[in-house]
């Protein structure tokens, strides 16, 4: 089940994510929050569940301009791969598991370098091409902001 995240959530989980890449703990504790925000490693436990189920439907083809039938046909598929099965998975524990850690910046580092390992995995992306994926989906919510 893929969750709602605010624009201010995007941004600064994509903070995080580009700090974790960076190794920079001091931007890590900085962006770990404070009172009414989401603890981080949930934020980027969630982030990374919407982030890599945007990767799976790419990566099987699915657009707004299908139809049902064509839509289900490739949702079927999805279900059906392992590498997918995967993904489901690993969201599904990462956001269980940062559930229960609070606001601990080194667990928020072990999550997003969890998140990183598994867009690696599905796009091929080193971190220099996950920090251009990450910068452009920055873009991305600031223009949706």
């Amino acid at each position: 089940m893929d969750i709602e995240l605010t624009g201010d959530e995007h941004l600064r989980a994509l903070a995080a994510l580009e700090a974790v890449v960076g190794n920079n703990d001091d931007a890590l504790t900085v962006l770990a929050g404070g009172a009414g925000e989401r603890p981080l490693p949930a934020l980027l436990a969630a982030y990374g569940q919407h982030t890599l189920h945007r990767i799976l439907i790419a990566a099987f083809g699915i657009d707004a301009t299908m139809d049902y039938d064509e839509t289900g046909r490739l949702v079927a598929e999805i279900n059906k791969d392992p590498m997918a099965r995967l993904v489901f998975v690993l969201t599904d524990a990462l956001r269980n598991q940062a559930a229960l850690v609070g606001d601990d910046p080194a667990t928020a580092k072990l999550v997003g370098r969890s998140i990183l390992l598994a867009i690696h995995a599905f796009t091929d992306a080193d971190n220099q091409d996950a920090l251009t994926l990450l910068r452009a989906l920055r873009n991305e919510a600031l223009r949706a902001g």
